[in-house]
């Protein structure tokens, strides 16, 4: 789970990665690193622990018209600078940079097979070894014969840099987002993909996504594609949901208006009477918009989020989430005292934010606190780059929803079914985590 942003063209590409970054951190905040390509193929790399915001651009990367950069929460290797991506090796005398957000299942297993030197303990440097050892008359036929294998069982969005080009590819189902955009006339413009809109400042202008199954190969001012699977979509519902930033168009679908009309058809089977509307920032904002629209029930952002603390899901240890949403959230018990309270939330994974809050708020004076959600609380552990590939971490598993609703404390307790998703989104989408029903065999 993670963030990635690209560029080449016209400017200073370090910068403008740096830039991209930061527009990312919520997809990860503990470490981040840019590498940057310079005349004659050489790479410049820097690779920091902790926020992306905590850090100002090195000096010695302030040149380069091509570089990848990356925000990382871990879900394979430890948090350290020698796990922080872009990973870079070499082979044959050519240096290659790849930066990826997704998962591969098998990447335990394959490093074995390889018994090879790993550098990392994470599986985006399993790519770079199946593209030295893959077959191919150069290296975007080595890419591609690569990108085919792993397509298959594989969640990736991934971008690599490579003799002054760049080369972006998505797996055939498309679980991750990744889109592109562009800046400047034909002859004389600059290039950038990022895993949502949001990363792109200025004048960058999205004009698409890089297709599942496909290829996308930026050369200066060229851009050409190549299919290496059939595609199969099955993107992720959870980034609509909660992960990407309600500013962002991910699967070129508005991600604030989805959430929206989302909180709209959690509304209309509502029975339960309450006198305020509450989200949970910042994730569900929208949905508590549009769930207060369809009732006329008022809407109060009665908890607000305070500091420069992120966000909670991406925080890697237990203690750390509670200790982080004790702090973060601040209850306005002069708007609740004595109500009750419909309060939304996109997502129940590991509960850590709501059982914080829900003693906060009854703490405030709230007399009842009805729990609703924008989809079913995760069972299953994901296996498509989600920080959710530990069941033990699940709230919900081996859990009834009776028994959810007496631990979190709240008087009702519902969500939204899949069907209920997908009867919004109009398309098919992964569900895995809250079906179990994986689109490949695991």
């Amino acid at each position: 789970m993670s963030g990635v942003f690209g560029f080449i063209g016209r400017g200073n590409a370090p910068a403008e990665v740096m830039t991209g970054l930061q527009n990312l951190s919520h997809r990860g905040q503990e470490s981040w690193g840019i590498v940057s390509s310079m005349r004659g193929g050489s790479f410049v790399e820097v690779r920091q622990l902790g926020s992306v915001f905590q850090s100002t651009l090195p000096g010695k990367l302030n040149f380069g018209m091509t570089a990848i950069g990356h925000v990382r929460y871990p879900t394979t290797g430890e948090t350290t600078e020698r796990n922080s991506q872009p990973i870079v090796g070499s082979f044959r005398k050519e240096r290659i940079a790849v930066t990826h957000n997704g998962h591969i299942p098998r990447y335990r297993q394959l490093m074995e097979e390889f018994g090879s030197l790993f550098q990392t303990d994470i599986d985006t440097e399993v790519i770079l070894h199946m593209i030295a050892r893959s077959h191919g008359s150069d290296m975007i036929e080595k890419i591609h014969n690569t990108l085919s294998i792993l397509g298959s069982q594989s969640a990736f969005s991934i971008i690599i840099l490579h003799n002054g080009n760049l080369i972006a590819a998505r797996d055939p189902f498309g679980f991750r987002p990744l889109s592109i955009a562009r800046r400047g006339e034909d002859d004389d413009c600059a290039w950038a993909i990022a895993s949502e809109t949001c990363a792109f400042h200025g004048d960058l202008e999205w004009i698409g996504d890089v297709e599942p199954g496909e290829m996308a190969i930026f050369n200066g001012d060229d851009v050409t594609t190549r299919s290496f699977a059939p595609p199969n979509p099955y993107p992720c519902i959870v980034e609509c949901l909660d992960y990407a930033s309600p500013a962002s168009k991910v699967f070129s679908t508005n991600s604030y208006e989805f959430r929206e009309k989302i909180g709209e058809k959690l509304a209309q089977s509502e029975t339960e009477k309450a006198d305020v509307v509450v989200p949970i920032p910042r994730a569900a904002i929208p949905a508590a918009s549009g769930f207060h629209h369809a009732t006329g029930i008022p809407f109060k952002m009665a908890i607000v989020a305070i500091g420069e603390i992120g966000r909670i899901f991406v925080i890697s240890t237990e203690k750390d989430r509670y200790s982080q949403a004790e702090r973060k959230f601040q209850v306005n018990g002069e708007l609740l005292k004595g109500k009750e309270v419909f309060l939304i939330d996109s997502l129940l994974v590991r509960g850590s934010t709501a059982l914080v809050l829900i003693p906060k708020l009854r703490e405030a004076g709230v007399t009842k606190v009805h729990l609703r959600l924008t989809a079913p609380p995760p069972r299953f552990p994901c296996l498509m780059g989600m920080a959710m590939a530990k069941p033990g971490e699940l709230l919900a598993k081996n859990r009834t929803d009776e028994q959810l609703k007496n631990l979190l404390g709240v008087d009702s307790f519902r969500y939204l079914t899949t069907t209920d998703l997908k009867d919004v989104a109009g398309k098919r989408f992964c569900d895995a985590c809250f079906t179990g029903n994986y689109p490949f065999s695991v």
